[in-house]
This record gives structure tokens, sequence and C-alpha cells, in this order.
């Protein structure tokens, strides 16, 4: 029998987070494997594996070291990541650069949620350990939502406009600047963002007036009871994040056949292909991608269908086969 310590600090909503929750069933399904694990537990156990990087994590990440056992770090924090996100994050980022090598260099493996990701630890971070690349996964049972669909517009007083949406905390770096912008070009289409919102002061003054400017036809809904209930209201899944270390959001929205519109990033790289996308990088090919399957549904539909079929390497099932590996692999280092 193998023994998990899972440590993790995420509150609030975040990719993070549905990451956790992911690597949670994942256990649950290694149970049969005779893998038995606990949560944010001061014991120790055969393995560590933290979602975090705070400081009771690195105390047992050191505990867990001295007593030779063994330690994988999922690595979902880069400096990359915080740039244009809360009040002070980018003085934040100069600090945590130092502070992020030392700790992911404490692993045994490294877990990156993309091949891109994998690039930054070893390039920017300068990470020496063994790294491994693991999908942050989604639940197959995602794709079954569209009966929710009328729950979700009744509860926001949406109508029967096509409906465009974007999961993610509403960030600068998520592109909530854009995602305005366009739907001001395009007033007959609903535009919805479904995330939590900062509080101040974390949320910068220009995120701020872009929230309080925003016009009628866009819709900030903060913390929703169900990403499933609003993804099965959408007809058009928009994502403009200007960096991401995989983007489970994008995932999901495939999960339900959403056709994607996304910014041309490299992250996107292991589950995208030209088949089963939309890319753009201006404002204008963003509303030119838009425009293009609003006028043809036929070809939205065929690109969410595309898509649905290749996130099912992501599924949770096959993730935690290769979960396990990575255990038993980090065991014998």
């Amino acid at each position: 029998m193998v023994t998990v310590n899972l440590i993790f600090g995420t509150r609030g909503e975040s990719g993070i987070l549905t990451s956790v929750k992911n690597t949670q069933k994942m256990l649950k399904l290694l149970e049969a494997d005779r893998v038995r694990f606990c949560q944010n537990a001061m014991q120790i156990c055969d393995i560590v594996h933290a979602h975090t990087f705070g400081p009771i994590a690195l105390f047992l990440v050191l505990v867990h070291k001295a007593c030779g056992k063994a330690v994988v770090i999922h690595a979902h924090t880069t400096p990359q990541d915080m740039v244009n996100s809360y009040s002070g994050a980018n003085f934040f980022r100069i600090c945590l650069q130092g502070y992020l090598h030392f700790y992911y260099n404490l692993a045994d493996i490294c877990i990156a949620p993309s091949t891109y990701t994998k690039e930054i630890l070893h390039n920017t971070l300068k990470v020496k350990r063994r790294i491994e690349v693991l999908s942050n996964g989604l639940d197959s049972n995602l794709c079954q939502c569209k009966e929710h669909t009328a729950t979700f517009k009744k509860e926001f007083g949406l109508d029967d406009r096509p409906l465009m949406l974007s999961i993610g905390l509403v960030f600068l770096r998520k592109g909530i600047g854009d995602f305005v912008t366009i739907a001001e070009k395009l007033p007959d289409l609903q535009f919805v963002w479904v995330g939590r919102i900062l509080k101040w002061p974390f949320l910068p003054r220009v995120a701020r007036r872009i929230l309080v400017n925003a016009p009628k036809n866009v819709l900030f809904t903060g913390r929703v009871n169900s990403i499933c209930n609003a993804l099965s209201a959408a007809q058009i899944f928009i994502f403009p994040s200007y960096e991401e270390n995989q983007g489970i959001a994008a995932l999901e929205a495939a999960a339900c056949r959403l056709p994607l519109i996304i910014r041309d990033l490299p992250v996107y790289g292991d589950f995208v292909n030209g088949e089963n996308y939309l890319k753009f990088t201006t404002n204008q090919e963003l509303a030119g991608a838009i425009g293009e399957l609003v006028k043809n549904w036929k070809a939205a539909e065929t690109l969410g269908r595309n898509a649905r079929k290749v996130v099912r390497n992501h599924d949770l099932r096959l993730l935690s086969k290769k979960l396990l590996e990575i255990y038993m692999s980090a065991q014998q280092n």
C-alpha cells in the first residue's frame, strides 16, 4: 500500500482549485491500486504531493525529505502567469522567482500541466529536477450538461441572443479588456464572463474601470454555483487570456463540445490543432472569428465535435494511471 499526503491551500475559484479537485478524483480511482491518501495532514506519508508553495507546504516537503520520503510538486505557478493579475503582482513576481527556483528543486519529480510550462521550469526557473508533463485533466461527465441551458439564462436574466462565454478570474492578464472591446463592436450578441471578481485593493484600477464601463451586452457574473450550467448555455467559448500554464477552462469547454476561439499561444499545442479551434492575435481577428461562426453554426458545431475528440486524452481515468507511475518512480529516486 502507498500513502499520499495531498497538500493544497487554494480557496475560491481558480484553475489550480480545479486541478486539486481532479487530483482528488484520480486518487480515489487509484484506491483500487492500494493507494490511500490524506489531505493537508500533519503526518508523514510515503509521498507528499504539493499543489501549493506556501509555508505549510514547504514545511511538509522539507520534513518528508528529511525522512527519506518521496516529494512530488505540482508546478502550477510561474513568474509569467503572474503578470497583470492582482495589484502588486508584477513586483511580487520578481521576488517569487528565486523562491520558486528553490522550492521546485526540492522535488523528486515536478509535475508540469503542459509542455510549455515544462520549458518555463527549465529555462526561466532553472529547475534541475525531473519534470513530468501531466494534464490537469477533466471530468468527462461535463459533456452531459446541455439540459441545464435554461437554468443559467434564467438565473442571470439572459435572452435568446447567441451567448459568447469566457471563464476565469477577472484579471487583466485573462484578457477582460479585449473581451469588452469586442462586445462593444458586436451589440447583437451576449458576452458573459464567469469567474471570481477580486475586491479592492487587489483588483487594479484599470480593471475596475473596465467592469464599470462595460456595455449592456456584457455580464460579469462573479462566482457561479455551476460552471456546467454556464457552459451549457453558451454557443461559443472565447478564451482571450495572454498567459496560461494549460487553460483548464478551454479544456472544459471542449468537453462540452463548444467551438473554441482562443488566443494564439504556444501553451495550447498540447490539445488543439487547426481542426478544433479558431485562433486570434488581434481584436480584429477575434471579431472576425466570432462573425465566421455566428454566420455558420454548422461549422461551429463541427469545430466543437472535433474539440471534444481531442480532450478525451485528458480524461481523469487515463491520467490516474500516469499519476500512479509518477508516484512509483518518485519513490525509486
